[in-house]
């Protein structure tokens, strides 16, 4: 065979890389279609799952929709389609049917000859053994071949997606699926591709989530089986994970593959952080898609619509349309809503916010609350207040500060530690003194909106002016010629502070969200500081507080003199004391002394939600201490859906997940890159202690060893 690669097949070959400018990975795929304004491509559903998913999918650097893809293990195929001149260009290659061993191939794909460059190159082979894939995608097993590939050439991993080409009749037999250690690579035959098509077109893929107990699981087995009986397919996690599978990467998957998102929303769930952080995936996948999948179906069980949800779930699901289910009488009739949706693929139209729901908070009746609000509505406050364990002098310090004209004041605390709490009750003091009282999260703004200067400061704008009951008039003050931070300032200069009479006091929760994203953070956090500089010589700027609460060190590069993190009032939160902790216990009404707050921090510390979540099961009788330190760092214990919640977040970052296990497995302190320990100190798993790091409390250590797989 010619070494020199054919050019019709090099032409019908594209470059499968990540919008994510962070995510490096990429694969091969080639056009099988045109149609029209739009090239239809194959290549691995595992390639697509490696550069993001639908939404982050860049075919030779235009974007790509998902049209179909399969499982990794198994009918490991996806199917992108392309409106783009660029890949119209691009001739289609034959779809071959019929392949055997033996049969002599051509096929080419990208590597990586350095750290940026890819090169497309051309491997001649034969097809080795059949092998025969299970799969849960379609109603058949998978064909596939061993591939053989010539002496002085070798597959890579961004082989995966190339077409193998007969070489004699020039028709694609298989496309290459190999992954980084894998000895072999497989060809996975074409002609499942119309299978792959035909299941995607008549049936849909739904996550259901839900708690189990009754009857949110019952009801979810319901669904479970008529939907399967309807031809979808449904993911369980009780039904559906393996016993020894990692579960928090099938989670990630599933969630990343289905169409539909079914919510089982009960009492439990509005404080439950997993189905929190699953929705808050479902929208943020919804959101950064062309083909705005998943749609999202919550469904209130024996949860009526006026009750209150934790404040981040409150918001996710604002304006999507809910249904209840009261009795086993009402599961037929939402279930045929359900079916009639994913038949017609139309979503119902989204609906009003909801003016009577309130927002859960800490509530001496009530499980714990994972998320605080960032704003204490007026008739919650006393409720919320029984537990919040004031922090001396840091509170008084901070309504002192408050009341300065132009104050920054920056809370710095790992999550859960109650810097959303406290900066409510900074809000609170202020418009006791008059004041407007702006919240602001930015974990509720739609990932959209972080995608470039212009659209996140026209959101914060638009933002702060409605909560401040003021029309838009982005329009009025928004002008080209301008850079759009002179914007920005400009609307706050010439419309927002004139508009009001009395200072306002801006809580800005959640600011880790804009270090995220570095082409944006380093020029807002330069605003806020050259706003609060201002307030020194300009009376309309000294209108404006700024409380800004943030979980992680600030590693972005910033200019000294730029930086909002080096003036103002810092406050850092502490963990509780024994004596808070026992304070804490006696305002639950246990009679505790020493030798009890002893023995609950020696598992959790002082952290303040992990206290406040034991304290609420021993104040009810449900447990003794005995019996929930023997179990809390079990995934059957109080700590179950939190510990899951961050062993999820671990997982999902592979170093994350490396570094936790070498901080647990270790008796003395570690040292970690300043990144991933900023990272974990952040998430609350770890303290700083200099340079290095050591576990935050036995609670984690003990579960984090155990699922990280840590050996003593």
């Amino acid at each position: 065979m010619s070494p020199e690669l054919p050019t019709s097949l090099q032409e019908s070959i594209a470059l499968i890389t990540s919008s994510d400018s962070g995510n490096s990975r990429f694969g091969t795929g080639f056009v099988f279609r045109q149609r029209q304004d739009a090239a239809y491509l194959l290549t691995c559903a595992h390639v697509v799952r490696d550069v993001g998913g639908d939404g982050q999918v860049l075919v030779d650097g235009c974007p790509g929709t998902v049209v179909a893809s399969g499982e990794e293990k198994g009918l490991d195929l996806a199917v992108l389609q392309v409106q783009d001149e660029k890949l119209n260009c691009k001739p289609p290659l034959s779809l071959q049917s019929t392949g055997e061993k033996d049969l002599v191939f051509v096929t080419a794909g990208y590597w990586r000859l350095d750290q940026e460059i890819r090169e497309l190159r051309r491997l001649p082979g034969y097809l080795g053994d059949q092998v025969w894939l299970q799969s849960r995608f379609i109603n058949s097993r998978v064909s596939a071949w061993y591939l053989a590939i010539e002496d002085n050439y070798s597959l890579e991993p961004g082989y995966s997606g190339s077409p193998v080409v007969d070489a004699a009749t020039g028709g694609v037999v298989g496309i290459v699926s190999h992954r980084q250690g894998d000895d072999t690579g497989l060809a996975i035959a074409s002609h499942h591709v119309n299978a792959l098509l035909d299941e995607s077109l008549k049936t849909a893929r739904v996550f259901i989530s839900y708690r189990s107990q009754p009857p949110d699981a019952e009801l979810a087995q319901s669904f479970h089986m008529a939907l399967q009986a309807a031809g979808h397919q449904v993911f369980m996690a009780a039904e559906s994970i393996r016993l020894g599978e990692n579960w928090s990467r099938r989670i990630d998957q599933e969630l990343e593959q289905c169409d539909y998102f079914l919510l089982l929303l009960s009492s439990q769930s509005a404080i439950s952080e997993m189905v929190t952080k699953e929705v808050q995936r479902a929208k943020q996948l919804r959101e950064t898609r062309p083909s705005r999948k998943p749609g999202i179906l919550p469904i209130r069980v024996n949860f009526p619509l006026g009750e209150s949800l934790n404040y981040d779930l409150q918001n996710y699901l604002d304006r999507v349309q809910q249904r209840e289910w009261r009795s086993p009488t009402d599961t037929p009739k939402i279930l045929e809503e359900v079916l009639a949706i994913l038949e017609s693929g139309q979503l119902p139209d989204p609906v009003e916010p909801r003016t009577d729901s309130t927002i859960l908070i800490d509530h001496p009746d009530a499980p714990p609350v994972p998320v605080a609000p960032p704003e204490l509505p007026g008739g919650q406050v006393d409720l919320a207040s029984k537990y919040y364990v004031e922090r001396h002098p840091i509170e008084p310090k901070c309504y002192e500060a408050i009341v300065n004209p132009g104050v920054l004041i920056r809370i710095k605390a790992p999550r859960q530690m109650g810097k959303t709490s406290l900066m409510s009750r900074i809000l609170r003091h202020g418009e006791q003194q008059d004041y407007l009282a702006v919240p602001l999260s930015f974990q509720l703004a739609d990932a959209a909106i972080f995608s470039d200067l212009d659209k996140f400061l026209r959101w914060f704008c638009a933002s702060v002016g409605r909560r401040l009951k003021l029309p838009n008039r982005l329009n009025d003050y928004w002008d080209e010629i301008f850079g759009v931070k002179d914007n920005c300032t400009a609307y706050f200069e010439e419309y927002l502070l004139p508009e009001i009479s009395a200072p306002v006091v801006l809580g800005l929760d959640e600011v880790d969200m804009v270090f995220e994203h570095p082409n944006i953070a380093a020029d807002f956090m330069g605003l806020l500081r050259a706003w609060h500089e201002a307030a020194k010589v300009n009376d309309l700027w000294k209108k404006l507080r700024l409380v800004v609460v943030h979980s992680t060190e600030v590693y972005i590069p910033m200019n000294i003199n730029q930086s909002p993190f080096n003036v103002g009032l810092p406050i850092e939160l502490p963990e509780f004391t024994p004596q808070q902790v026992l304070d804490l216990a006696q305002r639950h009404g246990l009679n505790w002394g020493e030798a009890e707050v002893t023995r609950l921090m020696a598992m959790v510390g002082g952290h303040p939600y992990l206290v406040r979540v034991a304290l609420y099961p021993l104040a009810r009788q449900e447990t003794t201490l005995d019996e929930l330190l023997a179990i809390a760092p079990t995934e059957a214990g109080p700590y179950g859906d939190h510990l899951r919640r961050h062993l999820w977040n671990l997982q999902q970052r592979e170093e994350m997940a490396a570094a936790t296990k070498r901080v647990m497995a270790s008796s003395r302190p570690t040292r970690l890159e300043a990144v991933q320990a900023f990272q974990l100190h952040s998430m609350g798993i770890v303290h700083l202690q200099g340079n290095e790091v050591v576990p935050r409390c036995d609670l984690y250590r003990q579960y984090f060893g155990d699922r990280l797989k840590v050996r003593g």
